[in-house]
């Protein structure tokens, strides 16, 4: 080892003189980086900012996070306590852009034949694209659309959905069932989606429907204490008794 010239309280002990160019800029970095080190006989300590007085914490790390992402991150999700925990978990993935549809699975570096949509095979299978574009999605819209009693719905972004209540001008019951409705519809939408993936099934847009109204009508009557609708009312204008 040769002892090299010191950098203010620092000795270099080398193997071998930095002599190239990038080794020598390597070495001028450190050197500046040290140089604004300062060394006591006290006890380490973390500290995330000069703003945290009390030292490092997962907190603070939260708080910077949140506070740095601004107002690009999805709006807040609510659940829908009437609608099972598994609707919810995937109506909040889809709200993230978690779900794994097939332009996902392509960012992760998942290997598969086509990132097309598999019902429509008209534009590559995004979350936007399945369940605002996509002409099954467009069909299962206009039947939830005159099946509540809705103007004609237009949805532009998967969050636009999650608002549907909002503009319904209803009750606030009848608000959380459209709300819970509109949330089935994307969970009918989503499981067809795995059939036609995964079992080759030929899509039926009015089968989605056909079980959004099941569906809804089961856990509406057992989940939210509605135990006087009745089916045929039901599928006729799920608001209407209410």
């Amino acid at each position: 080892m040769e002892t090299g010239s010191g950098n203010g309280n620092f000795n270099w002990h080398w193997s071998s003189q930095p002599e190239t160019e990038e080794e020598l800029k390597e070495w001028k970095e450190c050197c500046e980086v040290l140089s604004r080190v300062s060394l006591s006989n006290g006890k380490d300590a973390w500290f995330w900012n000069s703003d945290s007085q009390n030292g490092f914490s997962v907190k603070e790390v939260k708080l910077a996070m949140i506070t740095d992402r601004g107002n690009c991150h999805p709006p807040n999700f609510a659940w829908c306590k009437w609608v099972p925990v598994k609707c919810n978990i995937m109506i909040w993935r889809g709200n993230l852009d978690r779900l794994p549809t097939r332009v996902n699975l392509r960012r992760r570096n998942v290997d598969i034949t086509s990132v097309m949509c598999p019902f429509c095979d008209d534009a590559e299978e995004s979350v936007e694209h399945l369940f605002t574009a996509c002409s099954v999605a467009l069909k299962v819209r206009a039947a939830f659309s005159i099946w509540c009693n809705f103007t004609p719905l237009y949805f532009f972004e998967f969050k636009d959905i999650l608002e549907i209540h909002k503009f319904s001008n209803r009750s606030k019951k009848e608000e959380k069932i459209i709300y819970g409705l509109a949330m089935i519809a994307c969970w009918c939408i989503w499981k067809e989606r795995n059939e036609v993936v995964f079992k080759q099934k030929t899509c039926n847009p009015q089968e989605i429907i056909g079980e959004l109204k099941s569906r809804g009508y089961t856990w509406v009557k057992n989940r939210y204490s509605c135990n006087y609708i009745s089916w045929s009312e039901w599928c006729k204008y799920p608001l209407y008794m209410l």
